[in-house]
Formats: C-alpha cells, structure tokens, sequence
C-alpha cells in the first residue's frame, strides 16, 4: 500500500512538471506563423513566382505553387528599424551602382573594334546572364523596405562598414524619428559573389514575396 501510494505521488509530480515546466507558447508569435503561412498559401495558389526571405535562417528561396526553385544561403544577414509587415510585398525597384549592360557591335564591325555598350535597361533580363548582373546592390520593397546586398568585407571596408552600422544607423535612426518617420533595412552578404548575381537575376521587378523575421532583434550576424 505504501509503495503504491509513492508511485502514485511521483506520477503526480511528473504530471504536474510537465504540465507547469513546459514552454508556454507564445500567442503572439502563433499568430504571425498563421499569418505567415495564410500570406504563402495565397502567393503559392496565384500563378508564377514569388520570393521568401528566411532572415532568421539566412535563408533566401525562389518558389512556385510551394516548391522551391533555388534557395540561396547568406552567410551574413543584419536587420535595423520597424518590423517588415506580415504580408506579401512587392518588389518595386532594383537599384545598383553599376546596372546590368552588355556590348553591342554593329552590323559590319569586327570582333576586336571598339564596341559601344547598350544603355542600362535596353535589354530584356532573360537576354542577359547571370555574370552580366551586379554583385552589390539594393532591393526595395512596396512598404520602403530596403534590401542591400553587399560584397564580403575586409581590412578598412569591414571597419568603415562596422561604424556605419553601429553608429550610422542609430543617427540616422533618431534623425528619422524627430521626422516621425521609420525604416526597415535588412543587409545581406555571400562570400560567393556568384549568389548576389544570380540572386539579381532571378527576382525581377513586380515579384510578390515575404520577409519572415519574427523576433524583431536589431542586428544578428
């Protein structure tokens, strides 16, 4: 009787541990996760492609009816300003210091002539290659949100880039707030060049997307 009664407390204790110990689920991250998969189910329904961005997971996928096409792998992602909204955006512009161009030669010109370049824009993105795109530029979204992706940083550029982030931004940040103005940049790097071209490459502008960044920290490398 006695050994029964000590199994029965310690199966109450076990209960009880796990049901008073175990993580409680946070109902407002719940609710963006449904958000979330509300916002894809409805992109992957609609014909043609539509982009993810996994910041939490350096992740960046290229999808279709929910299948992805190519994912690209960030080996450092920062994220600064106001929560990107929990809803499908669109690419609304793609800027770059130097744009994608390519030579031309005109009927009857040789091989080793000078050869004028064709204006930025002239040529349709399927006619151009993934090594024709730029490696460091900037993509903006509907909602103002900007996208840089930028090239791997060393000595100097990596120092500059540190106090530009960490200083640069607070500033800028303070002065956007008096504005009663926010932001939402996100700052993405590949140490393979290649990704940020073919990234380039494959989301033209007019593509519908989502940014998924739950816990809306400032900054995770």
């Amino acid at each position: 009787m006695h050994r029964t009664l000590v199994f029965l407390w310690l199966v109450l204790l076990n209960v009880a541990a796990t049901v008073f110990c175990a993580p409680q689920e946070d109902p407002a991250l719940t609710y963006r996760e449904n958000k979330f998969l509300e916002e894809e189910y409805a992109l992957a329904k609609a014909p043609g492609f539509y982009f993810l961005f996994d910041l939490r997971n350096k992740r960046i996928e290229l999808k279709s009816k929910g299948i992805v096409l190519r994912t690209w792998k960030s080996q450092r992602v920062r994220f600064w300003g106001s929560p990107v909204p929990f809803r499908a955006l669109a690419l609304t512009r793609k800027t770059a210091l130097t744009l994608p161009q390519r030579k031309v030669l005109n009927a009857g010109e040789e091989e080793t002539a000078p050869k004028p370049q064709a204006k930025p824009g002239e040529f349709e993105l399927e006619a151009l290659e993934i090594k024709d795109m730029p490696r460091v530029f900037a993509l903006e979204l509907e909602d103002g949100t900007n996208i840089s992706v930028v090239g791997k940083e060393k000595g100097v550029k990596k120092f500059w880039s540190f106090l530009k982030w960490h200083v640069g931004m607070p500033l800028k940040t303070l002065k956007l707030h008096q504005k009663k103005r926010t932001m939402s940049l996100v700052e993405i790097s590949f140490d393979d060049p290649k990704e940020g071209q073919a990234l380039y490459w494959a989301l033209t502008e007019g593509i519908k997307g989502l940014v998924w960044f739950p816990n809306g920290k400032l900054g995770i490398d």
